[in-house]
């Protein structure tokens, strides 16, 4: 009898064990499935190498969404790394557009007719702690890329440079608490952070020429090209981005001047 009971103990034993590894099994595999795969965006630079960054949706979606798409419609090819200052590297210029021009709504909206009275050059919305934006959390590290923007503040104009940001970016060269929160973060080099050293370190700047006014972006003489820019999405559809017509703070500024003269 005593063996009976044995023999049904170890059995219900075995049961429960080979039970649990099952439990154990399924959600190893279901959190594998459900695990979210981030979007890796890919720059090959000329004489450089390749550069990749992780992109993170779930602290800036359409911040993330936006550059897919411009990705997608081919905007950062030809473009340049055009400078440096004490704590980034900067991205994503024409190298002779002096004046920053960002991407027109026809490029990311099939909707829009190219050069038509529809279409506009456009921007976002911050999406930082400042901006009431509230998820992103992302510190301004090393290696992290961060969106470009305008600052208005001397105007009194603080939302509209907080909503200026287009496509240009940053990659952080050092730690930068102070961007936390006022600025954009939204994803970070995975691959070639030693390629993005070099040209810190190694590029030669343009002197500023005599009585010119000494900018805080040093521009390189040589600036190195991104020959082409890819993406890749493992299945998922980011969609478009949210926009706004870009705010034009020279028509602002004229207008000021004519207000106070018509005055």
């Amino acid at each position: 009898m005593k063996e009976k009971i044995k023999l049904s103990l170890l059995l219900i034993m075995m049961v429960v064990l080979i039970g649990l590894i099952g439990i154990l099994a399924y959600n190893g595999v279901k959190a594998m499935q459900d695990k979210v795969v981030n979007p890796v965006a890919t720059f090959e630079l000329q004489d450089y190498g390749t550069i990749k960054i992780e992109l993170y949706p779930e602290y800036a979606p359409n911040t993330v969404t936006n550059m897919i798409a411009l990705i997608e419609a081919g905007y950062y090819n030809n473009k340049v790394i055009y400078g440096k200052d004490e704590i980034a590297l900067y991205l994503a210029r024409n190298a002779n557009d002096e004046e920053s021009k960002g991407p027109m709504a026809s490029l990311i909206d099939n909707n829009i007719e190219s050069d038509s009275e529809n279409d506009y050059e456009y921007e976002i919305n911050g999406e930082f702690v400042a901006n009431n934006f509230e998820q992103n959390t992302l510190r301004h590290e090393k290696g992290t890329i961060s969106l470009n923007r305008s600052d208005y503040s001397s105007y009194g104009l603080k939302e509209e440079g907080y909503n200026s940001g287009k496509a240009q970016f940053s990659v952080i060269m050092q730690d930068s608490a102070n961007l936390n929160g006022v600025y954009c973060a939204f994803g970070k080099i995975i691959e070639g952070l030693d390629i993005l050293e070099k040209i810190y370190n190694e590029a030669k700047t343009v002197q500023p020429e005599e009585g010119q006014e000494e900018s805080t972006i040093q521009k390189f003489e040589a600036m190195p090209i991104i020959t082409n820019a890819t993406v890749e999405k493992y299945g998922i559809d980011y969609g478009k981005p949210e926009v706004h017509e870009a705010f034009d703070i020279q028509s602002y500024i004229n207008d000021l001047y004519s207000q106070y003269y018509a005055n």
